[in-house]
Order: structure tokens, then sequence, then C-alpha cells
């Protein structure tokens, strides 16, 4: 090759050197998010876990961001925001410093927002105190907001925190809770050992309660509450979805979207169609989160906004406040509950009308080797199918095993349950999909000793028949329910009907169980379940303990 066409070649290839060389200068500069060191332990309980503290690794030029403080949720740890798809990964990288906390749950039994809040206050001001910043910044999911919560309200902890974000919490409590308590359910949560004080906090006249003691307290201005909801699942059949039979309106399998967003006072963040679990994975919330945090206000101007406490332009703070839930309360309806103890064999009978689309029936029990078929008025059997996997496994029923039978367009007529096994206990519940709608309300969840306490319950369509053998149960804490008496069936003729009763005497947590029986304009026996959750309060107006 002439020297004039080697050149003429290397100058030909220069611009593609170039090219190459530029490409790989750009792609050096793309930062590259490496997972960050585990966190280091500050511990305070050398016996246990609860009150133990970490502090994650420390990334570059973190010190113009605020510190954040990540508070887990109902029977979790702080491996909720450090395992796969982590709020620290995604933290560290975007340079903020991170703090951890373990509370009660973490050595077993769930704590209540009581135990949990002042473990929680202590370690907000050793956190504060590590990183010598005036105040916090708060993550929170689930139960973590509330207990985050009492911490700030109760226990002294808000001139140390200027905002929290809370993923999906139940300021208004769960239908979840008052199901455990419930006459049907009662017997499996006492043998999944999911009756703790945790639990027990969160039934919703509990949170009607904590919310009278709470919302009208001068601290709850003195942080700014960001407030999120989900309204999605894992997929059909999965734990979560089947909650939704059980939760009024919209929700994300674990906490309706009215108590995620339950605080007159709070500002409203984000709503997303994901799973109760999925709100605390960085991938699906980080992003909206991040925006909302924000170092000490000082820089702002007066009022609220400079004690970190009111809304700033642009956010919207919810219509409905708390009161308006406990005044006019929209029980769960259009479901069928079973249950009881599982030991050598059982049954459950249901009636179902005709024109359903379709039945879909969880079946809980403690032991794997236990058995469900469930057989059709016609005699044919039905096996149980597998449960899908699903990432509920810190919720109000984790730790039970579940089969779900799924039928479509089911026969009008009698169905069984047979179940088998062992020490045991179950719990069905029948979600049903028609076009009928049932609706119940009762005027509040609050009532003083011997007040008249009044269910009503419209069924959508006329039906004759009974609320059948109403069971008032009393809830106990960190125990199961106790039950107090059977009150006597009461006529339904039309399509509405009340259930009333004078309230107890003794403070506390109470359920009203029972089925509405009664016969249709085909006559067909129409059978639907349920479960009204209230409190009596004591001398002082608080549910206690």
């Amino acid at each position: 090759m002439s020297i004039r066409r080697l050149s003429a070649s290397v100058r030909s290839k220069a611009p593609l050197a170039a090219a190459a060389l530029l490409a790989l200068s750009l792609l050096a500069a793309v930062p590259v998010h490496a997972a960050p060191p585990a966190p280091q332990l500050h511990q305070e309980n050398a016996a246990g876990q609860a009150g133990n503290w970490y502090t994650g690794a420390v990334p570059p030029q973190s010190s113009s961001k605020p510190v954040l403080l990540f508070v887990q949720g109902l029977h979790s740890t702080m491996d909720r925001w450090t395992l796969e798809d982590s709020y620290y990964e995604a933290a560290y990288n975007a340079g903020y410093r991170t703090a951890f906390v373990q509370l009660k749950d973490a050595d077993g039994d769930g704590g209540s927002m009581w135990t949990n809040g002042a473990l929680l206050a202590s370690v907000i001001r050793k956190v504060a105190a590590y990183y010598n910043v005036p105040k916090l910044n708060i993550i929170a999911h689930s139960k973590g907001g509330i207990d985050t919560q009492t911490a700030l309200v109760h226990y002294g902890a808000s001139p140390y925190v200027n905002v929290v974000h809370q993923l999906s919490t139940p300021n208004l409590g769960s239908e979840l809770a008052d199901m455990a308590y419930g006459s049907w359910t009662s017997w499996l949560g006492s043998i999944i050992g999911q009756q703790d004080d945790a639990v027990y906090s969160l039934q919703t006249s509990y949170m009607a309660g904590f919310r009278s003691q709470t919302d009208a307290r001068p601290e709850v201005q003195a942080t700014r509450t960001y407030m999120s909801g989900g309204m999605g699942d894992d997929g059909i059949f999965t734990s979560y979805w089947f909650a939704h039979a059980v939760l009024p309106g919209e929700d994300d399998g674990a906490v309706s979207l009215y108590s995620a967003l339950g605080l007159p006072y709070g500002i409203q963040s984000f709503t997303k169609n994901i799973s109760h679990s999925a709100m605390a994975r960085a991938s699906q919330t980080w992003s909206l989160v991040r925006p909302k945090l924000a170092l000490p206000a000082a820089s702002l101007a007066g009022g609220l906004q400079a004690s970190g406490g009111g809304p700033v332009a642009g956010e919207a703070v919810p219509e409905a406040a708390s009161g308006s839930r406990q005044a006019g309360a929209d029980e769960p309806a259009g479901l069928i509950l079973r249950g009881g103890a599982l030991d050598g064999s059982a049954s459950a009978s249901f009636p179902l009308e005709s024109g359903l689309t379709s039945l879909s029936l969880e079946v809980m029990t403690a032991q794997a080797g236990s058995t469900a078929i469930l057989l059709s008025p016609s005699g044919q059997v039905h096996a149980a199918e597998a449960a899908p996997p699903d990432s509920a496994s810190a919720d109000v029923f984790a730790g039970a095993v579940r089969r779900v039978f799924h039928i479509n367009q089911p026969e009008a007529g009698e169905w069984k349950l047979q179940l088998g096994g062992s020490g045991d206990a179950y719990f069905a519940l029948a979600r049903l999909d028609s076009s009928s709608t049932m609706r119940i309300a009762a005027p509040k969840k609050l009532y003083r000793p011997g007040e008249p306490v009044a269910l009503s319950v419209d069924l959508g369509k006329p039906v004759q028949g009974l609320f059948k053998k109403p069971s008032l149960t009393k809830s106990i804490p960190g125990r199961s329910s106790a039950s107090l008496r059977t009150l006597p069936d009461t006529a339904i003729a039309g399509s509405a009907a009340s259930v009333s009763l004078t309230a107890p005497y003794e403070p506390g947590v109470y359920n009203l169980s029972f089925d509405v029986e009664g016969v249709n304009a085909r006559g067909e026996r129409v059978v639907r379940s349920v479960n009204y959750n209230f409190a009596v309060l004591d001398p002082q107006g608080k549910v206690g303990p």
C-alpha cells in the first residue's frame, strides 16, 4: 500500500475512533449504582432486637440533604428496607444518610403503637444526635406510620422530625384486624399467633379511639405528614386479592384508601395501583417519595410551613377527615364467612342464589396437612387449587396455609365445604361476584357504656328472612376473643333492616358477627356475612388498654 493510500485510510478511520472514545467517556460519566455496605448496628438491647438501631453508609456530599429514618410496619423488621429492591440502596445512591430501627415486632409478637412509639421516640433522639442534625425525615410503611405518629405526638419526639412520609398507613385501622377477632376467624387467629397487641390496636374502633386522643393535639401540626395509598394486589387469588372483599372501597389488599388518606391534617402525596407490600419497594415508590423530602424549614416563610406542619403550594389536603368515617361507616359486605376448630373432620355449608358470575373461596388453616374439598349442590367434587405465591408475608393472616377454589357461574343451592385435620382450625372466605350489592352502615364506632348501638343493612333487593343469631365477642389484647352472648334473631321484611343492642358496660373492643339469611323473590336462599367492630369507652374517654 502506498503512503498516500495509508494516510487516507487512517484519516477515514479517525472519526470512528473519536466517536468510540467519546462513547467510552460518556459511559464512564454515568454513575454506577452499587449496593451500599451493610448498615452499622447500634445495640441498645443485648437480649433481643427491640430498641436496636442502625445507621447506613454515608454517601459523599450528603450533608445538604435530610437524614432519613425508616420505620417498618406490622410484623416486619428493618429488612423491609435493606434487602431486595431496597429503599436503603435507592437512598444511598441518591446521596442521603439513613437510619433504621427495630421495634417489638422484630422479637416475635407485634407491639402496639404505645410500645413501639415509646421505643421509636428514644431512637429518633439518638439518630438526630448521632448525625448532629436538628430534625429528621421519616419514611414509614403501614403501621409504622402509626407508631411514628405516637412517638411524635404522645412521646415528645415531634421537635426532632420535620417530614413524615407514610406508605399505606392504616390511619383509621384495617377491617382485616377486625376480622382477626370475629367469631369465624378467632379460632385460626389464635393458633397462628396473629392476635397480638399490634393486630388488636389496628382494629377500626380502637383506631377511632386513637384518633380521638391524637388529632386535636398541637403536636400534629409540628410535622408535615404526607399520605399515600395503594389500590392493587399481587394477582388473582392471592391473599391481597381476596382481601378486597373484606376491605371497603379501593384498597391495596391490607389497607383501604380511605384509611391510608384518613388524616384531616395530612397531605395527599400519591396513590398507585400496587399491593400493600409493593408500596415499600423502591422501584415502585421511591421516585414519588423523594420530591417530598426536605431539610428543616428554617428558610421557609412563617406559619405552619416554618414548623414543618402545613402544606406547601400545590399540595392537596384530603377533603374527608377521619371523623367522617367514624360518623357514618360503611362496613364490608357481599361475602360469606365460615370458620371453627378442626380436629378430625369438620364441615361448613352455605347457599348460593342463581345469577352469580363466579364464586372464589379462600380456605386458611394453620397446618399444611389439613385437607379441604368443596361439594356443589348436585354433588360435584371440587378440589382445592394451590394458592399462588404473594408478598403478604407480614400481614394479619401471615403464616396461614392457603387453599383456593374458583367456580364460574356456580349453580344455585347448598354448597358444602368438607375439611379434615388434627389440632387445627380453619377460616373460609367466599368472595361473590354478583350484580347486586349489600350496604352495611353504622352511625359510629365509639360508644359510652350502656349506650344504644344500631347497625343497618341494605340488601339491595327484597328478601324475607333473619339476622341469624348475632354473636357478640370481646377482643382480648394479646389473646383470642371471648364470646359474650348471642342476640335474638331479627326479622327482615324488604331490602333493609337493622339490628340493635345495648353497648356493654365493660370498656373494650367488641365484634358483632352474624349471617343475614333470607329467601329472595325467586324463592332461593340467600346468605351474606356481617362483622361489625365497635368499642366502649372508659370513664376517661379512652378505649384502652
